[in-house]
């Protein structure tokens, strides 16, 4: 752990380094090397019992209006951030939806092959236009309150799991301000995992109120929220494996009874799986270059690599690598890897807890395991959102010794800092990169309003700096950007032939602007 976390602290410092007998282009085996290094030897340290913790108490809101101002804080700055990728494409088909479109989401898709099946999801896009219309800063103040509940919620979740005052906010701060809340909570487009996390939660929350009172009515809203969350977003398919995580932490009767809720969870989500693969004529999901199913060519040892591996630089380290550095992110990550050095072994945590937030971020993996495998770009970060809360409990639990040592609290401190670093610098490209697409969506609209011709364009850019950029959505764009009719712009390939008549731009990543061929 030592030699690869000096190796990884050289690389945020000088960059990539290449020596006689080591190099060290890519940070990620460095981190995912430490990462788990350091997870292996806090559990072989871990054992001592945790601190009774009280119940609720009224003073506790005062540590939810804390989270909450650190969360707008932190995220107020991309408010101003225009839309960007899928945003418009989704916003304009919520502009033309009526009742009777709303209705039909729920029904078999024409053809019987789709991708994605989100009912729910889509129906709060509708009702969300209502509110926000074509302003981006509302749709950005709505994810931003979004994951203020949910960050609220994972609190109560670690409290109603016996856990402290102290471990149960480092819990939801981190949860809140880990680096890799960027994608999610700065992307209008990625509210289903924030919808989702938040049918998660209140499901979750009504599984340990029925382990704690053995009350049946507790069952309504469990399998309520169950279905909500998995017809928002097919991550929430791994519910009925979250009660079977928290089973280190509860007694013996609340076992029982988690089980028994984690069955009738698994017999809700099997009905509506089997209706899910009904409408979409299969299992849907992202296709690969075959056309099929990406989940269909996970291959065990590419699964195992993700999950216990790779995953892990990108939840200890979340850093878009393919952005510049700011010189207080690498005095943050040099300080986070010296701190977990010294304490490396040190922690004394309670096992049971630590168990218990590695399960449940490993369950809450299982539906994306297939998504894992992130490159430097950090691109995709927003399928960590629900697990990184089993990663946020392993991370409060440190605080659950009888009395935390000097180093342990030096260890959080140095935790939480390296992680807003890390956020403030994800968060950046998030604002530059959509006021990028959004400036040459306009430029090229101001180009149509002098001719009349259809327009095609070839080599439209997917990612820029880690952020989707303009490969979905391109004509929406132009539209919203420009007022020029998107049925005026057409995506055109390398091998597509382009008439005579028509006008062809061609984005030039120096410029970053298109310019016209003909």
């Amino acid at each position: 752990m030592a030699i690869a976390g000096g190796l990884l602290a050289v690389r945020f410092v000088a960059g990539p380094l290449h020596w006689p007998l080591v190099s060290v282009n890519s940070p990620v085996n460095a981190a995912a090397a430490t990462a788990v290094a350091w997870m292996l030897l806090t559990l072989m340290a871990a054992g001592k019992p945790a601190r009774p913790a009280g119940p609720l108490e009224r003073r506790e809101w005062i540590a939810l209006g804390v989270l909450a101002a650190a969360i707008v804080a932190a995220f107020c700055p991309n408010l101003r951030a225009p839309f960007v990728f899928d945003d418009y494409t989704h916003i304009v088909d919520a502009s033309h939806a009526s009742w009777r479109t709303l209705a039909d989401l729920f029904k078999p898709v024409p053809g019987g092959h789709g991708l994605f099946f989100r009912p729910i999801g889509f129906t709060f896009y509708w009702l969300d236009y209502h509110w926000a219309g074509r302003i981006a800063a509302r749709w950005h103040v709505w994810s931003l309150a979004a994951h203020v509940v949910n960050s609220s919620l994972l609190y109560v979740i670690v409290r109603r799991l016996r856990m402290g005052r102290a471990a149960a906010f480092t819990a939801a701060l981190l949860f809140a301000l880990g680096g890799s809340r960027a994608e999610t909570v700065a992307w209008a487009d990625a509210r289903f995992d924030l919808l989702a996390t938040l049918f998660t939660f209140c499901a979750l929350l009504a599984t340990l109120e029925y382990c704690r009172a053995g009350r049946r009515v507790y069952c309504i809203p469990l399998i309520v929220c169950a279905a909500l969350a998995v017809y928002t977003k097919e991550s929430a398919f791994c519910l009925p494996l979250l009660p079977l995580a928290l089973l280190p932490v509860l007694e013996r009767a609340e076992r029982r009874r988690a089980i028994a809720a984690s069955l009738a969870l698994g017999a809700v989500c099997t009905a509506l799986f089997a209706y899910r693969w009904r409408a979409l004529g299969g299992l849907g999901g992202y296709i690969d270059h075959t056309g099929a199913s990406a989940v269909w060519h996970s291959r065990p040892l590419h699964s195992a690599e993700a999950l216990f591996y790779r995953q892990w630089a990108f939840l200890f380290f979340p850093v878009n690598w393919a952005a510049p550095l700011e010189w207080w992110l690498r005095v943050a990550a040099v300080v986070f890897i010296a701190a977990l050095v010294i304490c490396a072994g040190r922690a004394g945590a309670p096992r049971a807890h630590l168990l218990a937030g590695i399960a449940f971020l490993l369950a809450a993996d299982v539906p994306v395991q297939h998504l894992l495998m992130f490159q430097t770009d950090f691109a995709g970060a927003r399928v960590l959102y629900l697990p990184l809360a089993g990663l946020a409990i392993f991370w409060g639990a440190l605080l659950e010794r009888p009395a935390p040592r000097r180093s342990t609290w030096a260890l959080v401190s140095a935790l939480v800092a390296f992680n807003v670093a890390a956020l403030e610098h994800n968060l950046g490209p998030w604002r530059a990169t959509p006021a990028a697409a959004a400036a040459a969506c306009g430029a090229l609209g101001r180009e149509m309003a002098h001719d009349p011709r259809p327009v095609f364009v070839r080599d439209v850019p997917e990612r820029r700096l880690g952020v989707y950029f303009l490969a979905n959505g391109f004509p929406q764009c132009v539209e919203l950007n420009s007022g020029q009719p998107a049925g005026r712009v057409h995506l055109a390939g390398q091998a597509d032939r382009v008439p005579t008549a028509a006008r062809l731009f061609i984005w030039n990543p120096e410029r970053g602007a298109f310019e016209e061929k003909r």
